[in-house]
């Protein structure tokens, strides 16, 4: 079974983003064991990080993806059976944690909250899954 583990950098304020959330989490629960980390800064991202985890960092010159190849890449690090996404808080990730994952992924060169960007997140990870088996959510 995938665990996919997000550890994000601040809490989510607004309760619209908190409900986002708790909807994805719910809808991804089929694809697997889904849990949000969240830590005041990101000093403490990799202390939080399982030891066995391919490990994706959240940055605005990672890697971009459309969501079909975005899908791949996950079905193709899935059998590592756990995957951490690391989302910096207002300034971004630090250089040391950047450097120690294992990829940068970018969902845009533009700049989004690092509250929306747990919502774009979770929705292209759900996204992706529903893709991968083949359902109609995606387009």
């Amino acid at each position: 079974m995938l665990h996919i583990q997000i550890i994000q950098v601040g809490k989510t304020k607004d309760s619209y983003f908190r409900q986002a959330e708790q909807e994805y989490v719910k809808r991804l629960g089929r694809y697997g064991k889904i849990t949000i980390d969240t830590v005041d800064n990101d000093e403490k991202i990799l202390s939080r990080i399982n030891k066995d985890s391919y490990v994706i960092a959240l940055v605005i010159n990672g890697k971009e993806f459309s969501s079909e190849d975005f899908a791949e890449k996950l079905r193709q690090i899935e059998r590592t059976g756990h995957i951490s996404f690391l989302i910096g808080g207002p300034h971004g990730l630090s250089a040391n944690v950047i450097d120690s994952s294992d990829f940068s992924l970018s969902f845009s060169k533009m700049t989004f909250t690092h509250q929306m960007i747990r919502i774009i997140l979770l929705e292209q990870i759900y996204r992706a899954g529903t893709i991968i088996e083949g359902k109609k959510y995606h387009y």
